[in-house]
């Protein structure tokens, strides 16, 4: 169980390790029941991430006997981190917030909200745009020359990573406003540094 404390309170540096280690236990196990729901509906995943791959590359291979068994594995983890999403967000938000005065709570916990909605729209974004034309691009670029073979391994990787990519990069305008309201940046330094 995870104690809250107020602003005002001083704590010990070892409770807030109990207290980062609660929370890190919390979210470990939300990762864990999603990473199995994941992997139990797995078939329905591989279908929907395969879904962008050009039809004519869409009989995948796997050419070492373990690389189907750790692409669902891999798959899994990532589908069950971007579900867990939200209750991470909630988390870092909860260790932080004691340390935090009233207005800045209000900041942060609008960056939970949005940051969690930023989220699993970059990631959709990536999904429904960006995967099908990179994909595009990149499978008929060498074929001139190659014979391209997709294999589940390298397509489910870049699938997966392309998605995780964009849903963290969408994090950054909310850290920049963050970092700006608690006075870390300011937007002269922004443009300054800007290229």
């Amino acid at each position: 169980m995870v104690k809250t404390v107020d602003f005002t309170e001083k704590v010990p540096v070892t409770h807030h390790l109990i207290e980062l280690k609660n929370r890190l236990v919390q979210v470990a196990l939300v990762v864990a029941v999603f990473f199995g729901v994941c992997f139990y509906f797995i078939d329905f995943l591989l279908l929907w991430l395969e879904d962008p791959l050009p039809k004519k590359y869409a009989d995948l291979t796997f050419i070492t006997p373990t690389e189907p068994f750790f692409t669902a594995m891999k798959v899994s983890f990532m589908g069950s981190m971007f579900i867990s999403m939200p209750w991470i967000l909630y988390h870092v938000w909860g260790f932080i917030a004691p340390g935090l005065k009233v207005k800045e709570k209000k900041v942060t916990a609008l960056f939970v909200f949005f940051g969690t909605a930023f989220f699993l729209f970059g990631g959709l974004f990536c999904y429904f745009l960006v995967v099908p034309l990179g994909l595009k691009f990149l499978l008929n670029y060498g074929t001139t020359w190659w014979k391209m073979q997709v294999t589940i391994g390298f397509y489910f990787s870049f699938v997966v990573k392309m998605i995780l990519a964009f849903a963290f990069a969408f994090q950054t305008p909310l850290i920049m406003v963050l970092l700006t309201k608690f006075g870390v940046i300011n937007t002269v330094k922004m443009k300054f540094y800007r290229k």
